[in-house]
């Protein structure tokens, strides 16, 4: 990697950082006064809501998106004449999503439940052929995106602030997403055309085919990926009930926001990834990178969790979630599983444009998780489904590093991981001794995140120089 191709990356990388981080800040005060205001049982409900549509957006995206956004990071001249298409299957794929929906919404005994599928659903399958986000990140427009993902948040939270104050107000909920995604995706599209990204408008239906079979791939891994995220909330429901399933959701929440702090870096490294495929090195290089990244920022935030669990759930979601603390423990782990499985599965695969072997991992997980969720919900309760998220993210992570090509066998060698093991290490060591003498989150926790940065300043001290000296030796093409 050149100096100028570092420093664009890095730049990439502080947009969408710095727009995650504000985001997190958002959702860091929209989910807590979400699981306080909306309660347990209903806050449970809205979570069994979104995993529905979840299965329905298979219906109504099987793959489409996956596969078209590929390939306009792929071969980006040809980008535009793709799309037409690419809209035209979604409406008709939207059409049959639609029938789904209102079978499921006469199956539901819950009145209330149906209310939310209805407009939930319905509205969903209207804005998600606006999204223009995989789009903008294939073009690797990632400050207009990270602009925008920090408007759309910035509407969702300011509606939720205004308009939610009891249980009853959980109509909002699907106006407020649904809304603020509607005008960032039109956004979105403005943008690109401003930039000079323009559509054909002709149809080539012939071509409908190259487009329907590799995306009925990545439609299949999306139904595994929907199956092992979502299945455990329907199980949960199913054999616990409506509380436990509160529980559960909020402690799931809790970590997928945690676990979008390695997403906004692997977003980053997908369209480049997809460029250096045609050369080995350059492929290596950047594949080192990522790992890399996604180690030095998994492995602490899993440590940390495990170590201040105690103090940082009653802090983050009340008092009434006290009961998470034990299961937000067993999930910390998924930090680390689930961002090797995105790292190898939906980057490293996905970016290759390897989608049988994409698939065949997600349904390693898939597999995996249905049976864990089965068997250890009954027994073990949400300690069950905790272990089982955990464990189908492994399945899917082994079986993607199993198929990635030869030239990134190997990788997790790295350094980087034995780095954030050994600062991680440390790091715990100083959240203890703090919080003996000072057993506050707002001590405790800054304390915590210093010790690991000045650990791995350490450690990496002399890493570091070299790199440079390598960047900066290297000469520029001319």
């Amino acid at each position: 990697m050149k100096l100028k191709t570092l420093q664009r990356y890095a730049g990439f990388v502080f947009s969408v950082a710095g727009a995650r981080g504000a985001g997190i800040v958002l959702s860091s005060l929209t989910f807590p006064y979400l699981v306080r205001h909306l309660g347990v049982q209903s806050y449970g409900l809205w979570s069994y809501v979104i995993a529905v549509c979840g299965f329905l957006g298979l219906v109504s995206d099987p793959g489409l998106t996956t596969y078209v956004s590929q390939q306009v990071a792929a071969r980006r001249e040809q980008a535009s004449d793709i799309i037409p298409d690419f809209l035209a299957l979604r409406f008709l794929s939207s059409v049959v999503a639609l029938a789904v929906l209102l079978l499921i919404v006469r199956l539901e005994t819950r009145t209330d439940v149906r209310h939310l599928l209805c407009l939930y659903g319905i509205g969903l399958l209207l804005v998600s052929m606006l999204s223009s986000d995989p789009f903008l990140i294939s073009l690797e427009m990632f400050h207009a995106r990270s602009l925008l993902v920090l408007t759309q948040q910035s509407i969702y939270a300011l509606v939720i602030f205004v308009c939610i104050r009891t249980p009853g107000d959980i109509f909002w909920m699907p106006i407020a997403i649904l809304g603020s995604s509607a005008l960032s995706g039109t956004a979105g599209w403005l943008l690109m055309w401003r930039k000079g990204f323009r559509m054909s408008t002709a149809l080539q239906p012939q071509a409908w085919k190259g487009i329907i079979v590799p995306s009925a791939h990545y439609a299949l891994a999306t139904l595994m990926s929907t199956t092992y995220h979502r299945a455990g909330h329907l199980l949960v429901r199913w054999f616990l009930g409506d509380y436990a399933l509160g529980l559960y959701s909020a402690a799931v929440r809790f970590i997928d926001l945690l676990r979008g702090f390695v997403v906004m870096v692997l977003n980053v490294f997908m369209p480049s990834l997809a460029l250096a495929a045609r050369s080995d090195d350059g492929l290596r290089r950047l594949a080192q990178f990522a790992l890399a990244v996604v180690a030095l920022i998994s492995i602490p935030l899993t440590v940390g969790l495990i170590g201040t669990a105690p103090l940082v759930v009653p802090w983050v979601l009340g008092a009434k979630y006290l009961e998470d603390v034990t299961l937000i423990k067993w999930l910390a782990p998924y930090l680390v599983t689930a961002s090797a499985a995105s790292l190898f599965a939906g980057t490293f695969l996905y970016a290759l444009g390897r989608h049988r072997a994409y698939l065949i991992s997600t349904m390693s997980g898939a597999i995996a998780g249905s049976l864990l969720y089965a068997i250890l919900i009954p027994q073990l309760g949400l300690t069950g489904a905790a272990l089982g998220m955990v464990l189908a993210e492994f399945a899917v992570a082994l079986a993607a590093y199993l198929l990635l090509p030869d030239v990134l066998r190997g990788l997790w060698r790295s350094a980087a991981i034995a780095v954030a093991l050994a600062a991680a290490s440390l790091m715990l060591v100083a959240a203890h001794w703090v919080e003996v003498s000072v057993p506050r989150v707002s001590v405790v926790v800054p304390a915590a995140a210093l010790t690991y940065f000045l650990s791995c300043a350490w450690f990496l001290r002399k890493w570091v120089v070299q790199q440079r000296k390598e960047l900066l030796a290297r000469p520029e093409p001319s």
